[in-house]
């Protein structure tokens, strides 16, 4: 690989990285959950994606093989469309919340 491209790769890593620090954990989950995908789609073993969501997780979230394969199966699926739609969360999450009485927002 040229040098050029090196450091043209760098910078668009550089800048990725620097936008997530400010992005909301939805957005943040939802790159995860991309880079599992494609990692897995480009036949990296999940063990090995498992281990290194482990070493950089910040919290310390031990993440497994079979945690992977289910971020997989998620990236795949959100393909077409989203398994879980905003209307059906909010649904249950407002059910939830009138069985424990709790009153909170609901997430949009």
């Amino acid at each position: 690989m040229s040098k050029i491209i090196k450091v043209a790769n760098a910078i668009v890593d550089g800048g990725s990285d620097l936008i997530e620090k400010v992005a909301t954990p939805a957005s943040r989950a939802g790159s995860a959950v991309e880079r599992a995908g494609r990692l897995l789609e480009e036949g990296v073993d999940a063990e090995v994606v498992a281990l290194l969501m482990t070493k950089n997780s910040a919290t310390g979230k031990q993440y497994t093989e079979a945690k992977v394969l289910a971020y997989g199966d998620l990236y795949q699926d959100s393909k077409t469309k989203t398994p879980l739609t905003a209307k059906q969360t909010r649904a249950l999450i407002k059910d939830q919340r009138a069985q424990t009485g709790a009153d909170a927002p609901l997430p949009a």
